[in-house]
Parts: structure tokens; sequence; C-alpha cells
């Protein structure tokens, strides 16, 4: 664990970093989200990353970021329709390649975890025509604010215009008071996302 920190702090610090395609982009686009055991609902992202190269001989990208994340999930069972509807900070960190095509087109595979922190989690059920929401995070919430997943992603740049797709896939069972035989709750998202590198 010390050995990747140093190596981190030495990237952070410009070791070895020569490369002239580093720099900051954007990111946005539609998350098709679901939950274990739940249909899939449409969110959205957002947010920034930062390219390093960590080698100017090989095309090799650390590309930490923070996006706002929305998940979540529907079900509908014996008659109750239910909402699952997170709001997530989420922190990226993943490692990509970039196979330069030619001068303007270049495809980029990405893998590597991520880190999400919970801001806002309700639940939104109906029955016969009558609501009621609660909130999934708050002291007396249901579900656990931290979540710890994968990130698989691939994408196209063409120029500095990036279009991709890409999948999170939770490692965190979020129920906080889950018992032996309980039914498992974890994200899932696949997304489309669109963004400008600067």
């Amino acid at each position: 664990m010390k050995k990747i920190y140093l190596f981190l702090v030495a990237v952070f610090l410009g070791l070895n970093v020569l490369a002239q395609d580093n720099g900051f982009g954007v990111r946005a686009g539609v998350n098709i989200a679901s939950m274990t055991n739940y249909n899939s609902k449409v969110g959205f992202h957002v947010g920034g990353l930062y390219r390093l190269q960590l080698s100017s001989n090989t095309p090799v990208f650390f590309e930490p970021g923070v996006m706002l994340q929305f998940k979540g999930g529907k079900l509908t069972r014996e008659g109750v329709s239910s909402t699952i509807n997170l709001a997530y900070v989420e922190v990226p960190v993943v490692f990509g390649y970039c196979f330069q095509i030619n001068d303007t087109w270049a495809i980029q595979p990405a893998l590597g975890p991520y880190f999400a922190f919970g801001v806002s989690g309700t639940l939104k059920q109906s029955f016969m025509g009558q609501t009621q929401s609660g909130d999934l995070f708050g002291s007396n919430g249901a579900l656990k604010r931290g979540d710890v997943g994968l990130k698989v992603a691939l994408g196209t740049l063409i120029n500095r215009v990036y279009i991709g797709i890409g999948y999170d896939l939770s490692f965190v069972n979020l129920p906080k008071n889950y018992a032996k035989g309980d039914p498992k709750l974890r994200n899932g998202s696949f997304y489309i996302s669109a963004g400008y590198n600067f």
C-alpha cells in the first residue's frame, strides 16, 4: 500500500509526465440505472476529470475525476409501485489506453474503481392512488451512503470531442441492516457519455 501511495504522489508531482495531451475534460450523459431485483430507470451524470499520461513512451492515462451521478431503480409488485432515486458524488479513479487511429481519431478503453458518497436518496411508493416517500440516506434511512465499484468504459475521441459508453458495477450491498437470506441490493448503471477535452 505504501508503494502505491508513493507512486501516486510521484505522478502528481509530475515525475515522468512529459506528454502534451494532459489536461482537464468535462463529461455528461444518460444513465440507464438499475438495482438488484429492480427494473431500470433513467438518470444522468455530469462532471469533470483530469487526464494524466503516465509515460511519454506509452499512451496510458491516469484519469481521476469528480462526477454527480443519479442512479436507482423501479419495481411494481402486488400493485405497489416503488421508485428508488439515488444521487451520488462519485470519484472515479480509472486508467485508460489511447489507440491512435489517425491524426484526429482515437479509441480509448478505460478501467478502474470508483468511490461514491450518497447525497440524496428517496423511496417513493404508490398504491391505489396514494403516494408516500421516505429518506433512504438519513439517520433512520435503510441504505448506506458509501458505494464502491468498478467502472468499465469504451470511448472514442475525435479531435477533442469525446463520445463513449460504459458500465458501473457496485461491490456494496446497500442495506444497513442486512440479514442472511434477505435480498441483496446493489447499484448498476449502463451509461452513454459525451464531453470535451481541453
